[in-house]
């Protein structure tokens, strides 16, 4: 029994591991080039970030997820605009963006959670054909953008 729990410790870590060395990393000049030629509609210049999040996974397909952020900096006296999206990526392909007003709390292979309650919406979960089109988010609902 000991031996039958050690080795499928040892089988999933291994699992893991493939999976996450699977799902290439992209600097930030790869993956704003990839952004810019792939028609993205957001700012690629100014006050902007990528943070990698993580990688969900729909059937067979890894995507890599990035938490932007773009700030425009204006002179004093003006206000100040900002804007928060997650990018979605595949193979170097830009699949799609969510415009979101949070950054989620928790990534889990399957699902992005986010800091509202289930009724008002707080989870993008990949189905069969990927990223759905629109997602019921904090009360409203999110579509997904290119």
């Amino acid at each position: 029994m000991f031996q039958s729990n050690y080795f499928k410790r040892v089988l999933l870590a291994a699992m893991l591991l493939s999976v996450a060395s699977s799902a290439q990393k992209m600097d930030t000049k790869s993956l704003r080039e990839i952004l810019f030629k792939q028609g993205f509609t957001g700012s690629l210049q100014g006050k902007i970030a990528f943070h990698r999040l993580g990688t969900m996974k729909y059937n067979s397909s890894m995507l890599q997820v990035y938490y932007y952020t773009w700030e425009e900096t204006n002179p004093p006296g003006r206000a100040i605009h900002f804007s928060q999206r997650l990018i979605f990526i595949e193979n170097s392909n830009y699949l799609g963006q969510y415009v979101i007003a949070d950054r989620p709390v928790l990534i889990k292979p399957d699902s992005l959670r986010f800091p509202y309650t289930k009724e008002d919406g707080n989870t993008i979960q990949c189905d069969q054909e990927g990223l759905p089109e629109s997602v019921h988010m904090d009360g409203n609902y999110l579509a997904l953008e290119r």
